[in-house]
């Protein structure tokens, strides 16, 4: 009986926490925790939901593809927020209830098609054969008892020499649904970061060739070197930073990217980021 008032105090405890809180949450979503089990850290169940459709205007195609690992069940925190943030990566207007994904992925299949239909295709020149296209990704990429990171990829083409191709990640504490960022890293040691991440994309995509590193670089001052401006990701041997096309050098470099191991990356982090990743250190303190 002890215990089931515990767990009647916390979960009165977190109702009036959310109550009072200034971020304004999905009524809906928060009034489907019916059990402790939604409130603690679980692994993250997800179901595939893929869509797909295209439209004809002036005998230009466009076509649009959905592939996502939409989360179904786990910790309530994290599932609301990865479902929130899926729903900012594909453009943010999806104004429905966050846990019903279909109807998530079909809001921006049709506006997706609305953009070519209003915008993109009425702009494209009259090439024989040419269409446009948007495909987008969101995977489960990396899951463990701290932390689950979910996958971003969106490719496309809506005319001119070359289509886009962006990568991006984000991982979620699974204790409360915190997005993870570059503020888990001392502000200290940014600077330092940043040239540990340098060395990295100089040794591996240039061998070693300084001039051509430094002409590659589309920074108007090489001598600052900046952290990506898209989040850290955290996979299951280290954390991989992504620079977007353009972001520090041009098209044909594509997406300068490297994987850090943790052992390198740890004497950078804060304490809650030490803790994220279980850092040896963290369970003698």
């Amino acid at each position: 009986m002890k215990n089931y008032r515990l767990l009647a105090v916390a979960l009165c405890g977190i109702v009036l926490l959310l109550a009072g809180c200034k971020t304004k949450m999905d009524s809906h979503a928060f009034n489907s925790i019916t059990s402790l089990s939604q409130i603690t850290p679980s692994e993250i169940q997800t179901q595939n939901l893929t869509l797909a459709d295209s439209i004809t205007v002036n005998g230009v195609n466009g076509t649009v593809k959905l592939d996502i690992d939409f989360p179904e069940s786990g910790n309530f925190f994290v599932i609301n927020n990865i479902r929130e943030w899926m729903s900012e990566q594909m453009g943010g207007t999806y104004e429905g209830r966050t846990e019903d994904g279909e109807r998530m992925l079909n809001h921006y299949k049709s506006s997706t098609l609305a953009d070519f239909q209003e915008n993109i295709i009425p702009d494209m020149p009259p090439v024989p054969d040419v269409s446009c296209y948007k495909d987008i990704k969101i995977k489960k990429l990396q899951e463990t008892d701290r932390f689950v990171t979910y996958l971003y990829t969106q490719e496309g083409y809506s005319g001119g020499a070359h289509g886009w191709y962006l990568m991006e990640g984000q991982t979620f504490r699974k204790s409360d649904g915190r997005r993870i960022d570059y503020d888990i890293f001392r502000e200290e040691s940014k600077d330092d970061l940043a040239q540990l991440i340098m060395d990295n994309i100089y040794t591996q995509y240039f061998e070693g060739n300084k001039e051509q590193f430094e002409n590659s670089l589309t920074m108007e001052n090489n001598d600052f070197f900046p952290l990506p401006v898209s989040a850290p990701i955290f996979r299951e041997d280290g954390v991989e930073f992504i620079y977007q096309q353009y972001e520090i050098s041009c098209y044909a470099a594509g997406l300068p990217a490297c994987v850090i191991p943790y052992d390198l990356i740890e004497p950078f982090l804060t304490q809650a980021g030490r803790s994220l990743v279980g850092a040896s250190h963290v369970a003698e303190n």
